[in-house]
């Protein structure tokens, strides 16, 4: 062998042993991996949905600038003009009436209305009697539609009006008049079960108290004109309630919620609790009792849950009203923070830029943590 071909021999021999020995740690690293793989096998195809599952959640609170409890309840917004011209229209129709009379038919269809809310506003009806002064007022629709849509409308306007009118001579002497109880039924009944009247200073012919009604123009007038429908049966156009005064109803609802029981009676002690305290101060806070607390709670609850109805009739109204974002406050209050949690993040699916964005982002994070509270 020459020198030349030996050290050729010797060149090659390393590489041949490095060959080799790759060889072997290769199959040495492949063994220890599949032993290493041996108990994550069980959990093939889960590490992708665990790391999306971290990241969604990561990048929900991560984006999120602070956490912010709800505190406003997002309330509908009625347009001014269109309520401006729904109040004119009425005006002009009241006017109408009272200078050129109304038809023989429709002045009917007037006393009827009038006399089922006499017997409405008499606290000892019976269902007979209620029953048979609808029966009059569903006799007296036909012949006063015959007559045309517009004369009956301003049988409405002019009924409203005088309504309005005997609802601030209430709110002026606290007297509630024939007339108010005529067109308006038990009224003022309903005001003062769900505390929609604040009081006043004493009225100045000598009736009770005077009173001020929670609610402005506009509501009063579209309160009417429902439980006018209502009673005669016509909800049809042009007789319906357009949106933006159902607008303006539900804001006073969501505002001044019901609960059943007024919120002011739940919260109210007992007259025996009362009495048994010590003598306080006039204006002095006392401490609230366990009881007087509870019933405070349960009132805040029977609220929110009226909300919560009137969240999803608004929403069924008018599509353009946030009732993810209005429920998931709503949810909130009630303690419920998981549901609550779940309602803005479906207003962030559904609206991911807009006015309500940031808020719902700030609600989200709050929601979010405190379930994580009670959850650990």
């Amino acid at each position: 062998m020459s020198r030349a071909e030996s050290v050729a021999v010797k060149r090659r021999e390393p590489r041949s042993a490095r060959s080799s020995r790759s060889r072997a740690v290769a199959s040495s690293r492949a063994e220890v991996a599949a032993e290493r793989r041996g108990w994550k096998r069980h959990l093939e195809g889960w590490e992708p949905g665990l790391v999306a599952l971290f990241i969604a959640g990561s990048a929900a609170i991560l984006a999120v600038p602070r956490s912010v409890e709800p505190a406003e309840l997002p309330l509908p917004l009625a347009d001014a003009q269109a309520l401006a011209q729904a109040r004119d229209a009425d005006i002009a129709r009241a006017g109408e009436a009272e200078q050129l009379g109304l038809d023989a038919e429709v002045r009917e269809l007037g006393s009827a209305i009038r006399a089922f809310g006499v017997v409405d506003a008499d606290a000892d009806h019976t269902e007979a009697e209620l029953l048979a002064a609808r029966r009059r007022v569903l006799e007296a629709v036909g012949p006063a539609l015959a007559q045309g849509d517009e004369a009956v409308l301003r049988l409405r306007a002019y009924q409203m009006s005088s309504f309005v009118r005997e609802v601030r001579r209430f709110e002026a002497t606290g007297e509630e008049s024939d007339e108010l109880r005529e067109l308006g039924g038990n009224f003022i009944g309903l005001l003062r079960r769900n505390t929609w009247l604040r009081r006043g200073e004493a009225g100045p012919r000598g009736g009770d108290e005077a009173r001020r009604i929670a609610m402005d123009g506009a509501v009063l007038g579209v309160l009417f004109k429902k439980r006018w429908g209502a009673i005669v049966g016509l909800q049809r156009a042009p007789f319906g309630v357009a949106l933006d005064e159902e607008r303006a109803l539900f804001k006073f609802l969501l505002s001044h919620p019901l609960g059943g029981r007024s919120a002011q009676d739940l919260a109210a002690p007992p007259a025996a609790e009362a009495a048994a305290r010590p003598e306080q101060q006039a204006g002095e806070p006392g401490p609230r009792s366990p009881a007087a607390a509870l019933r405070a709670a349960e009132a805040q609850r029977a609220e929110e849950h009226y909300r919560l109805k009137k969240i999803d009739e608004l929403a069924a109204l008018d599509p353009a009203y946030p009732r993810h974002l209005a429920r998931g406050v709503t949810l909130y209050r009630l303690g419920k923070f998981v549901q609550s949690a779940e309602a803005f993040r479906s207003h962030l699916e559904q609206h991911p830029d807009g006015a309500y964005t940031l808020r719902a982002q700030n609600h989200l994070r709050a929601a979010l943590e405190r379930a994580s509270e009670e959850t650990f």
